[in-house]
């Protein structure tokens, strides 16, 4: 229970540093390209790697490890968790999975946000 809670509190304050960060960095560059998504996403795979090398060295109570990164920054960005597991992929010999992993990913996200783009125009027609 104590690690769900941690879980949650962290993705609150996860939801609400991407929104914050994502719009600031949004309006200071205009429109455009999604410099506020990037921002965030890039930050997000810097921090989990970093914590990741951390926690690898410095033990830290379960709970704490979980507000970090499943809830913080699984709220703050998803990417950074799909980073991690492609570069650990890679640091254990998996290569392919890991280009799996990015390539399914990848192509799989775009078609299927399209797919949902052409879903909803159908449905609300």
């Amino acid at each position: 229970m104590k690690q769900a809670m941690a879980i949650a509190l962290g993705g609150s304050f996860g939801a609400l540093a991407r929104y914050y960060l994502s719009k600031w960095v949004s309006d200071l560059s205009g429109a455009g390209f999604p410099w506020g998504t990037l921002t965030v996403n890039l930050i997000g795979s810097l921090v989990i790697g970093f914590c990741f090398g951390l926690f690898e060295k410095i033990i830290i109570p379960g709970e704490v490890k979980a507000f970090i990164t499943v809830g913080f920054l699984g709220a703050f960005t998803t990417f950074s968790t799909f980073a991690l597991e492609s570069v650990n992929l890679f640091r254990e010999g998996e290569s392919r999975l890991a280009l799996l992993n990015l390539g399914v990913s990848m192509v799989s996200g775009l078609v299927l946000a399209v797919a949902g783009i052409m879903l909803a125009r159908f449905l609300l027609k």
